[in-house]
C-alpha cells in the first residue's frame, strides 16, 4: 500500500510528475532501461490524450476482469 499523497503530488497535475512515474514505471517492468536525456521534444498533446485514454480504459478493463474473477471465485 502507498502512503497518502498531497494534491499536488497526482501524477497528472504536472507534465514532469507524469514524465518520472512513467519512467520509474518502465524501469521497473524489466528489459530495457529507459533514462531522461537533455534532448527536448515538442509537446503533442493530442497523442498524449490518445495515449492517457488507452491507459484509462485497459486500466478500467482490468479492474472490471479482475472483480468479475473474484465473484466467479
Amino acid at each position: 500500500m502507498t502512503a497518502p499523497r498531497s494534491k499536488d503530488s497526482n501524477i497528472f497535475s504536472q507534465p514532469k510528475l507524469l514524465k518520472t512515474w512513467a519512467i520509474q514505471l518502465a524501469n521497473n517492468l524489466g528489459g530495457q532501461k529507459v533514462e531522461k536525456t537533455k534532448v527536448l521534444t515538442k509537446l503533442d498533446g493530442e497523442k498524449v490524450n490518445a495515449l492517457l485514454n488507452i491507459f484509462a480504459k485497459d486500466y478500467d478493463e482490468q479492474i472490471k476482469n479482475a472483480k468479475s474473477e473474484q465473484e466467479e471465485e
